[in-house]
């Protein structure tokens, strides 16, 4: 008798709760800075509104416990700002003229128990965290090798059959990168390269040479002042002008000699074995 095959099913549980909850430490530059609950709680709600602005900011979070001597706390935050909540703390960089960092070390979905009590004048909820439900975050990372001023760069040149094979790719057959019949007509006189073609040289120095693989290139704004002719040969890239916790901000530009062809700003996380924990 045949066997019959085994069949699987897929399960996918989703967090029935509708908070999410968040054990943070605030570390400064000086041991010895203390501040209030809250004080401690605007330093968080000042970072969103930096990051997301006044109604970006709407949306509530709670502290439910914090510790002054050790300046950590547990936050509860509906699912839907979990997010923004999260970024905003990766990003807050100073306190008061001091630099400082939020690290988040754990994220829970559930509290199973509270207990009310009484801290320096303040209420706050005592909560226990049933073990198999937290799951253990590494500290925020701190930038080690990439500094700012750090630089690479790329050379290409671009054939006709690179255009070709681009826009069979992606379906974008403008006849303005690919006829020179066709551009002969136009201002440009000759075909020129897609602008996203350029724009691909810069993730390329970006995840090959600097910051290197496993960086994540988060957002980018670019502009191109010039085009990009089949056949000319150009040099992208990028230089780091800011870090800020685990994202760089980095200038890039391709440009054929003198002529800038692309430039703009972009924003990538940089992976971990450029940081130290």
């Amino acid at each position: 008798m045949e066997e019959k095959p085994a069949s699987y099913e897929r399960v996918v549980y989703k967090n029935s709760s509708e908070y999410h909850y968040m054990k943070i430490h605030l570390v400064c530059e000086s041991r010895s800075k203390t501040l209030s609950p809250e004080q401690f709680k605007h330093l968080i709600i000042s970072g969103v509104k930096d990051l997301y602005g006044e109604v970006g900011a709407a949306f509530p979070f709670d502290l439910l416990t914090f510790d002054q001597r050790a300046l950590s706390a547990v936050l509860r935050v509906y699912n839907r700002g979990l997010v923004k909540l999260w970024s905003a703390l990766t990003l807050i960089g100073a306190y008061e003229n001091e630099p400082c960092a939020f690290r988040v070390t754990q994220k829970m979905a559930f509290i199973l128990r509270k207990t009310l009590s009484v801290k320096s004048g303040h209420h706050f909820l005592n909560t226990t965290i049933f073990g198999a439900t937290k799951r253990l975050i590494p500290e925020t990372p701190v930038l080690r090798t990439l500094h700012i001023g750090a630089r690479a760069s790329l050379k290409r040149v671009f054939s006709a059959k690179d255009v070709t094979l681009f826009a069979e790719l992606t379906g974008d057959t403008n006849p303005l990168h690919l006829d020179p019949e066709f551009a002969k007509k136009t201002s440009f006189e000759a075909p020129i390269v897609h602008g996203v073609l350029i724009n691909g040289l810069i993730s390329a120095v970006l995840g090959t040479k600097m910051p290197g693989k496993g960086c994540v290139f988060l957002y980018q704004e670019i502009r191109f002042p010039a085009p990009l002719f089949v056949g000319e040969e150009v040099v992208a890239e990028a230089e780091v002008q800011k870090i800020k916790m685990s994202f760089a901000f980095i200038s890039v530009s391709c440009s054929v000699r003198d002529k800038v062809v692309m430039e703009g700003e972009v924003m990538v996380m940089v992976p971990e074995d450029m940081q130290e924990s």
